[in-house]
C-alpha cells in the first residue's frame, strides 16, 4: 500500500475512517505511513488530552499537525521527543492556550540536531516565534530554529556574540524569507561589520562562519572570494543567472581545487556535487561527447529521484547538448530501441532532427512510459506527442495518458481532445505538481473532459489531486462542489483564484465547516486558505475570536475587506503577529490599509507605522435603521487579541471610507512605492 497511488491510498483512509470516525480512532487505526491521506477535518480532537505518542509516531502534513499540536499544552509528553512531522504544526493559533514555557520548549525543540531531519517551518511560523520570544532571547543562536536567526534584529545580539550568531545563522535557508525583506544583503552587512570583513574577498574563515549565507552573494563575491566559495555553493537549492556565470570564471580561471580545464575529466565533474546541473555550455564545451555521456548515465538517475525541478532538468539538457545539428535525410545516430530508451543518459547525443528521424512509433507505443520519464526538452516532447497521435488516430487510450508525466504539458489543446480521461487515476496523474504547472486553458479543457463523463464530479479525491488547478474553472462549475467534498479534502490551495472564485470556494467551506463555528481555533485551521472570499461582517467575527491571524492570510483576504477594517478589527485579527504589520509595511495592501487609518489610531498598536492620511473620517448621519459607523478605537495598547472586542451593531452594515477614497489611497501607494525604487 505505501507504493500504491495516491488515489488508492486515499480511497483505503476513506474506508477506515468509515469504520470509525472518531480522531482518536483514526489516528489509532490508520498506518503510520498513510496519514498524510487523512482530512484535516477529521483531526478535530475533543477537548481533553490525546495521545501523543501515538501521533507522535505518524508522518503528517503541516495542516494536519496545526489541528492538534494544541493538545500538547495539556499533556506532560517530552517536547524534545516529538517528531519533525508534529513540530511542523507551530503556529501562534496552535500554541495560544499553552504556557510560555512550554512554548520555548516547543521552539528549542525545532532547533537543528544532528542524525535528525530539519524541522521545516513556513515565514509566518517563524516570525511567530520570534514574536512571541521577544524580549526573552538568550544568547545560544544554536538553540533555536537557525530560519527564525533570520528575523533578529541587531537589538537582539551582543556585538561580542555577533560571531557565534552568524554561525547559527549559517544554518539557515534564505530562501524561506519573503525576496522583499532583503534578507540576504542586510545579513551580509551586518555579517561584514561583524567579522571586520572589507571589499569583496572573503577569506575561508569567513566563508565557514557564514555558511548558506553564500547563497545570496551576487557574482563579485563569488569570483573574488576564497575558491572554497564552490564548496560552499554546493549546498544551495537555486543560483541566478549572474552567480552562474561567476562560478563558471572561478572555474575556468583553473585557480580552484579542480585545476586547469586541460585535465577536467568525468571525476572533475562528479566531485563538483550538484553544480553541474546548472552549467551552461562555457563548461559543458570542455567535456567530450563520451565523458558528458558517462557522467550523465549516473547523474541523470540521481537528479530524478531528487525530484529536481522539471524547468531544471530541461534546462540542463539544452546546455549539455552541442549547438551544431547533424544534417541528414535519414537516422545516423542509430534507432532508438528498449536498449537505447533504458540507458540513464537517453535522450543525450540526439538532436532535435535525429530524435525525430529515430524514433519509430512502434517502439514509442512499447516504451512509452520509460521514453516520456526521461525526455525533458520541450521539443523533443512535441514530437512524442505528435508520433503518439500518429500511432493512436482515433484517440489516446487512459492508460496510455497517465505515462505521459512532464510530456503533457506541452500539449495542445487539439491534442488533450484526443485523450481519454474517464477515471481519477488519468486525472490524477495529468495534476502532479512534479511534472511542472499547467496552463489555466489546458487544465480546464482536462478537468471539464473528466467531468463529461457520467457519474464524474468534483468530491474530495478529485479536489486532492485538482488543488490548484480548481482556478481553472469556471464559477458555474465550482458550485457543483458539495460542502461535504470540501470537508473530506485537504486543505486547497486556491490562491490563484479570482475574486469570484473564492467567493464561490468560501461559501462552500463555511457551510463544510459551520459546525465547529463554536470552536474558533480548529475552525479558522480549516477556513483559513479559503478566507479571501470572506465578506467583511465574517472577518470582524473572526477578530473577537483570538485567532492570531498571520500576515500572508491577512493579506489574501478581499482587498475591499481589507479597506474596511478598523485598527480594533486587525488588531484581533492577527493577535501576536502584530510586529509583522511593521515587518512587512512596504506591502502594497498593507501600505494601503496603513495609510486609511489616522495615525492616533496607529499609535495604540505601537509598532510604528505611519500614515499618510492627514484628514480625519468625515462624519456620517445616520438615519432611521441605518447601521451606525465602526468604531475605530483600540481597546488599549496591548497586541493581545483576548483585550480587544470588535464593535458593531447587531444586523447592522459597516460604515467604511468612500469607494473613491479607498481607490485614490491604493493609487498614492503604489505611486510612493514606484518613486522608491533605484535609478
Amino acid at each position: 500500500m505505501v507504493e500504491a497511488p495516491k488515489v488508492l491510498q486515499g480511497t483505503f483512509v476513506k474506508k477506515i475512517i468509515s469504520v470509525d470516525s472518531s480522531p482518536a480512532k483514526v489516528v489509532l487505526n490508520v498506518p503510520d505511513v498513510l496519514a498524510p491521506e487523512i482530512p484535516p477535518s477529521v483531526l478535530v480532537f475533543p477537548k481533553g488530552p490525546a495521545d501523543i505518542s501515538v501521533l507522535n509516531k505518524k508522518t503528517w502534513t503541516r495542516d494536519q499537525s496545526n489541528m492538534f499540536l494544541w493538545t500538547l499544552s495539556e499533556t506532560d509528553f517530552d517536547i524534545e521527543q516529538l517528531s519533525t512531522s508534529v513540530l511542523q504544526g507551530f503556529t501562534c493559533t496552535s500554541v495560544q492556550k499553552m504556557t510560555r514555557t512550554k512554548i520555548k520548549q516547543l521552539v528549542r525543540a525545532c532547533r537543528p540536531r544532528k542524525g535528525r531531519a530539519k524541522v521545516e517551518l513556513k515565514e509566518p511560523q517563524l516570525t511567530c516565534m520570534y514574536n512571541l520570544l521577544q524580549g526573552e532571547l538568550s544568547q545560544n543562536f544554536t538553540d533555536y530554529p537557525s530560519d527564525m536567526l533570520l528575523y533578529l534584529s541587531t537589538k537582539d545580539v551582543q556585538r561580542s556574540n555577533c560571531r557565534s550568531y552568524f554561525s547559527a545563522l549559517g544554518a539557515a535557508d534564505f530562501m524561506v524569507a519573503s525576496s522583499s525583506l532583503n534578507k540576504g544583503q542586510q545579513q551580509l552587512s551586518e555579517a561584514k561589520t561583524c567579522l571586520g570583513i572589507n571589499g569583496l574577498s572573503l577569506s575561508t574563515d569567513n566563508l565557514e562562519v557564514l555558511g548558506s549565507m553564500v547563497c545570496t552573494l551576487d557574482s563579485s563575491y563569488i569570483e573574488n572570494s576564497d575558491p572554497l566559495i564552490l564548496e560552499k555553493l554546493k549546498a544551495c537549492k537555486d543560483f541566478t543567472d549572474s552567480q552562474i556565470a561567476a562560478m563558471e570564471r572561478l572555474l575556468l580561471s583553473g585557480n580552484t581545487k579542480y585545476g586547469n580545464v586541460a585535465t577536467w575529466n568525468r571525476q572533475t565533474l562528479e566531485d563538483l556535487g550538484n553544480l553541474p546541473l546548472y552549467f551552461t555550455r562555457n563548461i559543458w564545451g570542455h567535456f567530450r561527447a563520451t565523458t558528458k555521456k558517462r557522467f550523465l548515465k549516473g547523474f541523470m538517475p540521481n537528479l530524478r529521484k531528487a525530484k529536481t525541478q522539471k524547468k531544471k532538468l530541461k534546462k540542463l539538457f539544452k546546455q549539455v547538448t552541442p549547438l551544431v545539428a547533424r544534417r541528414a535525410a535519414g537516422c545516423t545516430v542509430g534507432n532508438i530501441t528498449g536498449v537505447t530508451v533504458s540507458d540513464p543518459s537517453f535522450p543525450f547525443g540526439y538532436d532535435l532532427t535525429q530524435f525525430d528521424l529515430c524514433l519509430d512509433v512502434p517502439v514509442l507505443k512499447e516504451n512509452l512510459n520509460a521514453i516520456c520519464e526521461k525526455v525533458d526538452d520541450d521539443d523533443f516532447q512535441k514530437v512524442i506527442l505528435e508520433k503518439l497521435n500518429q500511432a493512436y488516430p482515433s484517440g489516446v487510450s487512459d492508460q496510455d495518458v497517465q505515462v505521459l508525466g512532464s510530456v503533457s504539458r506541452v500539449a495542445s489543446l487539439d491534442d488533450i481532445s484526443k485523450w481519454n480521461i474517464t477515471n481519477v487515476d488519468t486525472l490524477a496523474a495529468l495534476m502532479k505538481t512534479e511534472d511542472g504547472t499547467w496552463d489555466p486553458a489546458k487544465s480546464k479543457e482536462i478537468i471539464m473532459k473528466y467531468l463529461s463523463t457520467s457519474g464524474n464530479t468534483l468530491g474530495s479525491t478529485e479536489l486532492n489531486v485538482i488543488d490548484s488547478n480548481l482556478c481553472s474553472l469556471d464559477t458555474s462549475t465550482l458550485r457543483t462542489i458539495t460542502p461535504d467534498s470540501i470537508k473530506n479534502a485537504k486543505l486547497l490551495n486556491v490562491a490563484a483564484c479570482s475574486l469570484e472564485q473564492k467567493k464561490v470556494l468560501y461559501e462552500i467551506s463555511n457551510t463544510s465547516f459551520s459546525s465547529l463555528s463554536g470552536n474558533p481555533q480548529d475552525f479558522y485551521n480549516l477556513i483559513k486558505g479559503y478566507l479571501g472570499g470572506a465578506p467583511l461582517m465574517d472577518i470582524v467575527k473572526l477578530s473577537t475570536q483570538n485567532i492570531n491571524m498571520d500576515v500572508d492570510v491577512f493579506r489574501s483576504l478581499d482587498p475591499n475587506v481589507i479597506t474596511g477594517l478598523t485598527v480594533t478589527d486587525v488588531l484581533g485579527l492577527i493577535g501576536e503577529h502584530l510586529p509583522d504589520l511593521k515587518l512587512f509595511e512596504n506591502d502594497t495592501m498593507i501600505q494601503t490599509w496603513v495609510n486609511l487609518q489616522l495615525q492616533s489610531d496607529l499609535d495604540k498598536l505601537g509598532v510604528g507605522l505611519m500614515t499618510n492620511r492627514t484628514t480625519a473620517e468625515p462624519s456620517t448621519s445616520s438615519s432611521p435603521g441605518t447601521a451606525t459607523s465602526h468604531e475605530a478605537t483600540v481597546q488599549g495598547t496591548t497586541s493581545s487579541p483576548k483585550t480587544t472586542q470588535a464593535s458593531s451593531t447587531s444586523g447592522g452594515q459597516k460604515v467604511g471610507p468612500s469607494p473613491t477614497f479607498v481607490v485614490l489611497s491604493v493609487l498614492l501607494t503604489a505611486l510612493l512605492q514606484i518613486l522608491r525604487l533605484p535609478a
